[in-house]
């Protein structure tokens, strides 16, 4: 992987704003050019991880289909063999359970590094080098 890819990829993983599910359900993804089949690998109230050998491209919107839920979604980044997407409007909590069943495991979400004041300690004093 070279160093812009890896730079790409953890930027990608640092825009989670919430907590995440970790899942494996069969879903669809509904476009104008057809139905998709994917695996659903995670959810939080915002979006998705989809996984199939071919994914839509980024951009791509559509219903992302499961059972007797639908939601409306875009397609926020693809690679190879997966893709990410956003829902239109966050999901509710129950919702979100009710999709994940009870085989899902929680991810906290990722913290952002950009928040962390360098050279400061939790008391919020000024860190001397010495003297």
């Amino acid at each position: 992987m070279s160093f812009l890819e890896a730079r790409r990829r953890a930027a990608q993983v640092e825009r989670r704003r919430s907590a995440r599910l970790t899942i494996d359900i069969p879903v669809t993804f509904r476009t104008i050019s057809g139905d998709r089949e994917c695996r659903m690998a995670n959810i939080s109230d915002s979006g998705a991880k989809l996984e199939t050998d071919t994914p839509p491209r980024k951009g791509v919107s559509g219903w992302l289909v499961m059972g007797t839920q639908e939601i409306y979604c875009s397609v926020i980044w693809a690679n190879d063999n997966a893709c990410g997407v956003e829902f239109e409007r966050s999901i509710a909590q129950d919702t979100l359970l009710s999709i994940a069943g009870n085989h899902a495991q929680q991810n906290a979400p990722v913290a952002n590094a950009g928040n962390i004041q360098m050279g400061r300690r939790r008391g919020g004093r000024l860190v001397s080098s010495g003297g």
